[in-house]
């Protein structure tokens, strides 16, 4: 068909219409792919920085300390953040560069008990430090032009762009309840029991030490190093002698101002023996044939005239029952403690098994026998108030680890809440709390400090000390703490019931920790604790059993647990946060 020249011109005009659409749709479109490609490299640098700022807060906060000098913490802290941060990429260049003058911010992360909530204190002097702010920045600074140069926006006026994050890193705070072990057997390495182990020397000096740390007391006639018990004659009077006789159980010591002539013996079987043609001032008198190695229960001694003192011509008569050894040993006035008896004392330096005989001390009596007997038989607080204050073994260096563990805690300034349960105790429950959860850490230490071997009973109710614990935990913990069980034991689960109920009870109690969400760190102290379910409590529950063997000096038992606490201490988990 044959077109006219008005329909011609219309037809261009439709052409150039779209040519100039196209153009304007062409710009439009290449801001669009501008936009995208750009704002993909600037997300993608921002990720870049979140990453860097992200690593290098957590390295600075892994240098935070309480106890070292601010100045030195901030020198540590900045060179692990500068170090860290260099390690990522961020766009166009290939590390990231921190400032710690404009870059890194450090301050205290206070928990505020009226209103349940934490805040920070920022600035040089909000010390000791526990939280670290860290900006990642392409910017423009003092140190010149360090924006992200865009790919295509410079075509539409934008040549760089401002890109940058922030990270802020802390310790977790925790709420940690400690459950001790105050069992009868924690004084075993201070007992005569363990000379096979740490040796004589090592073992008395120590009673000895425990008897200084009562103040020296002075009972009779007793010394520290035992001695045989003398029983004491009439004084002499002309013919008549005075004599004394030194009683060792199977023989005994005759000492007489006049010459010796004859002493008669009779023994716990009833049998009696009469030694004659003796002299000397001096003897030293035994059973023989059938008699030998027999306990003498009585003796006369038959010396210058004394023969008619008496019944039958016998000479002076010695009986050796209770209170005549009592007497000679000078016990006469009331026993010191409400639990126990100088009776009973002497009871038991006579048997004829226990340490004290298997450390060669039967029949010998003196204060290193005398502080044997109150760990062996009055070991609680309400028989022998006193012996808190003491260095039993091995709870003296576990009391004396906790109280470094909570002076370290306080001299950090670090959040921490702390709690005590002691297992076990006279209540049915097994186990006591002794303190809630708390910032006075002070009375943690004070408390444990006051509280000895068997304190309340001699039992290990392990489970009961958990459960406190664990219920403490539970209803009381902060929110976002770091819940924690220090467990310490020496020995095995035996209460309540059987071993084999006590020790199902402490799994099932760690199976609940774990359910709650608390992490249980355990302790093996010396070589009778049940180091495999000690094991088996950590690894229910992803902490950490820490075995201290013992066998060795106190004092390196000491240094291993002492290492233990502080490594507990210094182990915190690191937090990124907001501080809004």
């Amino acid at each position: 068909m044959q077109r006219f020249p008005s329909q011609l011109l219309r037809t261009n005009v439709r052409r150039g219409a779209i040519l100039v659409l196209a153009a304007v749709l062409m710009v439009v479109l290449l801001g669009f792919v501008a936009l995208t490609v750009d704002s993909g490299f600037i997300q993608l640098t921002r990720t870049q920085l979140q990453c860097a700022a992200d690593a290098a807060a957590l390295s600075g906060a892994m240098e935070l300390s309480g106890t070292d000098d601010p100045a030195l913490v901030r020198t540590n802290a900045n060179r692990e953040i500068v170090k860290t941060a260099a390690m990522y990429r961020a766009g166009d260049k290939a590390s990231v560069t921190i400032n710690p003058n404009a870059d890194i911010t450090y301050g205290k992360l206070v928990w505020n008990g009226a209103s349940q909530t934490y805040s920070i204190q920022w600035g040089l002097d909000a010390t000791p430090y526990n939280v670290v702010k860290v900006r990642a920045m392409r910017t423009i600074s003092s140190g010149g032009d360090n924006r992200l140069p865009l790919f295509f926006a410079p075509a539409i006026g934008s040549q760089n762009a401002d890109v940058g994050a922030e990270a802020i890193a802390t310790f977790q705070p925790r709420d940690i309840m400690v459950v001790l072990d105050f069992s009868g057997s924690m004084n075993d390495d201070s007992c005569l029991g363990a000379i096979s182990k740490l040796g004589r020397t090592a073992v008395e000096s120590n009673l000895q030490t425990m008897w200084t740390q009562l103040g020296s007391p002075v009972y009779g006639n007793l010394a520290f190093t035992p001695k045989h018990a003398t029983l004491k004659g009439r004084t002499a009077s002309g013919t008549i002698p005075h004599i004394e006789v030194n009683y060792k159980r199977t023989s005994v010591v005759v000492t007489s101002t006049i010459a010796l002539q004859t002493v008669k013996l009779q023994f716990s079987n009833g049998a009696t023996q009469t030694i004659s043609g003796l002299s000397g001032l001096v003897g030293t008198i035994t059973g023989t044939g059938s008699n030998a190695n027999q306990a003498i229960t009585n003796c006369w001694v038959i010396s210058g005239s004394n023969a008619s003192l008496s019944s039958g011509n016998q000479g002076e008569q010695f009986d050796f029952t209770l209170t005549n050894l009592k007497s000679a040993l000078g016990l006469t006035s009331p026993y010191p403690y409400p639990g126990g008896s100088w009776d009973e004392y002497i009871l038991e330096v006579q048997k004829s098994t226990n340490n004290i005989k298997a450390a060669g001390y039967r029949d010998m009596y003196g204060y290193l026998t005398w502080i044997e007997y109150l760990q062996m038989r009055r070991y609680s607080s309400a028989d022998t108030p006193d012996l808190w204050k003491t260095s039993e073994q091995p709870v003296g260096v576990m009391k004396d680890a906790v109280g470094e563990f909570t002076d370290y805690l306080v001299e950090m300034e670090a959040e921490d809440y702390v709690g005590l349960s002691i297992y076990t105790h006279t209540n049915s429950t097994g186990a006591i709390l002794e303190h809630g959860l708390s910032k006075n850490l002070d009375q943690i230490k004070t408390t444990t400090q006051h509280r000895q071997a068997g304190h309340y009973k001699p039992g290990t109710n392990i489970s009961a000390g958990m459960s406190l614990a664990r219920n403490e935990l539970v209803q009381h913990a902060r929110p976002r703490s770091s819940r924690l069980m220090v467990l310490m034991t020496d020995g095995v689960a035996n209460e309540p019931g059987d071993s084999a109920t006590a020790m199902a009870a402490v799994i099932t109690e760690a199976n609940l920790a774990k359910t709650n969400k608390i992490k249980i760190l355990t302790i093996s102290l010396g070589a009778g604790a049940d180091t495999s379910l000690m094991q088996q409590v950590a690894d229910i529950t992803g902490g950490v059993h820490f075995n201290v063997p013992g066998g060795s000096s106190i004092a390196a038992v000491q240094s291993q647990l002492d290492t233990v606490f502080r490594e507990i201490a210094n182990s915190r988990t690191l937090k990124l946060i907001s501080d809004r």
